[in-house]
């Protein structure tokens, strides 16, 4: 009889830890969305250049570089566009989680959206402090 009392007592109490490792594994999954979408469109720009570049290669180098940064514009202004709106996206669904207290949730999304804009600022900072000129 002690057995079934002590399962009744524990069971909510792993049920309630589960529901809280599944929302924080939500959370930190709706919060790299934006990194996701981003790679995305940045892979599909780079092999629409290269298909650019086939398409005009009989055309001489000029042609081809410009087809290249002109599909190399259109890619980064619609990253740009996407990554902004996903993360709007994001931090509607980070609001609300707040206000109906998924704490975890929302704590884990705010995360992932601080990696996400690490990894978006690291080739910057880089560009930045790394020399431009190697050393004579």
């Amino acid at each position: 009889m002690s057995s079934q009392m002590h399962n009744t007592f524990n069971h909510p109490a792993q049920s309630f830890s589960l529901q809280h490792e599944g929302s924080v594994l939500r959370g930190i999954l709706v919060g790299l969305i934006p990194l996701g979408l981003l790679l995305l469109i940045v892979a599909i720009s780079v092999l629409l250049t290269a298909l650019a570049r086939q398409l005009v290669a009989s055309s001489g180098f000029f042609a081809q570089q410009q087809a290249s940064v002109i599909v190399l514009i259109a890619g980064l202004v619609v990253a740009l566009m996407v990554y902004i709106i996903a993360i709007v996206r994001t931090m509607r669904n980070i609001s609300s989680w707040q206000r109906s207290g998924e704490d975890g949730q929302a704590r884990a999304a705010l995360l992932a959206l601080g990696c996400t804009a690490l990894v978006v600022l690291l080739p910057v900072v880089l560009a930045i402090v790394l020399p431009q000129n190697p050393a004579p």
